[in-house]
């Protein structure tokens, strides 16, 4: 019998691209837990879809039951339910989640000292990918004083509702972010900045975006006393209007909870998406001090299609390891030890990302296998 992984929420946009990524890369059988059918449903054998609640531990926990890997996707990112990290635990199953909310991420690592398998939580772009960036970037260097990061997704396939409501929740509101070694008070979407992607992508207008699990993450690890993430789509019009809607919610105070408007930016993205495209990009800049000298360096990926699979990939790469037996240890998988970079940006290639590398940033990208 194959080995079975269950995917919670693999019927939302993230969860659909995992289950392909399973199919496609391992041998595994996968079992979706949704809380509705599948619309459109998945037509190959090795899929069975089970209805069943995020917050139902025991239901969770008896599907779980000696399954391979269990994998978090649910939404929506902001308050992400903890039932799926506890039925995981709890039945002694090895557990990934996309996790980009840093109290979800502490919550989880709480319940991880009592477990008997592998708990990875922060498996997507943020923070784990990042993470495993820095570490290639600040080889041989003395420290890391700053990190940037900056993601344009792709705009052409429309996302679920669970997006929408933890971009519009983060929208105007206030946290703070380490700036040159303390904490500064700013606002998500705000920062407005043109960045320079790797080809197909090129220049973006992006916007630091809510607090996430980065910002404690990068600190701890690295040291970074200045530490950004920003996003934005190709239309400049639509990160304008988001950069707009923040300022005056961070005066204001209102709307108190934009996320009602989620059914309307929803469509609204659906109406510019049909004027975009798949392409879609992620990069990390690292500034750093090599025998006291600044240096800057920055590494880039790119997907001229379904450039929005990105936070789903390194969850699939973890089920590979789970799989192949190279992550098996019980308890927290520290995000800066599971998987080395040169083994990361092997498996990323071969799921169809151009991998870049650039310093003297913003300069000239140029292919990673080159470099």
């Amino acid at each position: 019998m194959p080995p079975s992984v269950i995917v919670v929420g693999g019927t939302g946009f993230y969860g659909r691209y995992l289950v392909a990524d399973l199919l496609r890369y391992t041998g595994a059988d996968v079992v979706v837990v949704a809380r509705r059918p599948a619309r459109p449903a998945f037509a190959d054998p090795r899929v069975r879809v089970v209805a069943g609640d995020h917050a139902d531990v025991p239901a969770l926990r008896r599907v779980a039951a000696g399954a391979a890997a269990l994998v978090h996707c649910a939404g929506p990112y902001q308050t992400l339910p903890l039932g799926p990290a506890v039925a995981a635990i709890e039945a002694g199953v090895p557990y990934v989640d996309l996790a980009e909310d840093g109290p979800f991420r502490q919550a989880v690592l709480e319940r991880a000292a009592t477990a008997t398998a592998p708990v990875l939580t922060g498996a997507s772009v943020v923070p784990g990918l990042q993470v495993i960036a820095v570490q290639d970037l600040a080889e041989g260097l003395d420290r890391v004083d700053e990190v940037r990061c900056a993601a344009a997704p792709d705009t052409r396939k429309h996302r679920g509702p669970a997006m929408f409501e933890a971009m519009l929740r983060g929208v105007g509101v206030p946290f703070d972010a380490p700036r040159g070694g303390r904490p500064v008070r700013v606002h998500g979407w705000s920062e407005g900045e043109w960045v320079p992607f790797p080809p197909p992508v090129g220049r973006r207008l992006v916007h630091q975006v809510y607090a996430m699990a980065d910002l404690t993450e990068l600190a701890a690890r690295f040291g970074a006393g200045t530490i950004s993430f920003k996003a934005g789509t190709e239309h400049a019009w639509l990160n304008r209007l988001l950069g707009a809607a923040a300022t005056v919610r961070a005066r204001t105070g209102r709307p108190r909870r934009a996320e009602r408007f989620t059914a309307v930016v929803r469509a609204m993205s659906w109406l510019a998406g049909r004027f975009g495209d798949e392409a879609g990009g992620f990069l990390v800049e690292v500034a750093d001090r090599r025998d006291g000298r600044p240096v800057r360096r920055a590494l880039g990926m790119t997907a001229a299609r379904d450039g929005g699979r990105m936070p789903s990939l390194l969850a699939g790469i973890a089920v590979e390891e789970i799989l192949a037996g190279r992550l098996s240890a019980p308890g927290e998988v520290p995000l800066d030890g599971w998987l080395p970079p040169p083994r990361a940006w092997a498996a990323l290639t071969a799921r169809g990302l151009d991998l870049w590398r650039a310093d003297a940033f913003p300069g000239t990208w140029a292919p990673a296998r080159h470099w």
